[in-house]
């Protein structure tokens, strides 16, 4: 009888033991809480002296045969370069962008006549003198040039003004992320996520620059200087930033 009790309590310790093992295993992971943030949108904008310039111009000439068309076109592209290099600008800053030769038609009665051959020669000018402008336009004008596209002024020096506008875009952010936090009844806190947008970048990297387009008006008869006025660049840049709230 001793023997047997003896024995069973073994078996109880043995079994408690294994029960402890098994319960003893078992852990429970408390996570903290999300924290509470507010995402907010921002921007800086900086205008700088524009100091540079790119003209696109062009000489386009019609004949009856695409020779006769192609010929003029060429001598008067000649004339043109060479009053643009006179005026001040550097032969290597001038390019062909486009050359192209086709023959107008018309249709009259369901029927396509034929036309005249039509020879366009398309060149950028670039100035590193803004003040070149208004000369180089009247002296291509004068020489055949007979289509003027547009007028790029740009910067040659944008990067303290990019600074700066990132400097605005993140200091933009932080206002809108204060404002909004106080009026919901909270306190901002430390920046989590910062984010640069690169929606308006241009290929070199930075900022998109918004130019001023102008479309130059021949000079007048008088040969009185074509008006034109650079203005400022815009450099814009936009963030998206992330906040705590407290």
């Amino acid at each position: 009888m001793k023997l047997t009790n003896t024995i069973y309590a073994a078996v109880s310790v043995t079994a408690l033991a294994a029960f402890s093992l098994v319960t003893t295993s078992c852990i429970v992971r408390q996570y903290p809480t999300s924290k509470r943030t507010v995402s907010v949108q921002g921007s800086g904008t900086v205008a700088v002296e524009a100091d540079r310039a790119l003209i696109q111009l062009s000489v386009v000439t019609t004949a009856k045969e695409a020779g006769t068309a192609a010929a003029q076109n060429a001598e008067t592209m000649t004339n043109v370069q060479e009053a643009i290099i006179a005026a001040g600008c550097p032969k290597e800053n001038i390019s062909t962008t486009n050359y192209s030769i086709y023959q107008e038609s018309n249709y009259e009665n369901g029927k396509r006549i034929m036309g005249d051959y039509r020879v366009s020669n398309d060149i950028n000018v670039f100035l590193k003198d803004k003040e070149l402008v208004s000369t180089i336009i009247d002296e291509a004008i004068k020489a055949g040039a007979n289509s003027l596209s547009s007028l790029t002024f740009s910067a040659s020096n944008p990067d303290d003004a990019i600074r700066k506008a990132r400097t605005a875009a993140v200091q933009n952010a932080r206002e809108a992320a204060k404002l909004i936090a106080g009026t919901a009844g909270a306190e901002l806190g430390s920046v989590l996520e910062v984010h640069e947008l690169t929606s308006n970048y241009s290929a070199r990297k930075a900022p998109a620059v918004y130019n001023d387009m102008f479309v130059a008006e021949a000079a007048s008869a008088d040969g009185a200087e074509t008006p034109l006025s650079s203005g400022k660049v815009n450099f814009t840049v936009s963030v998206d930033a992330t906040f705590e709230l407290k």
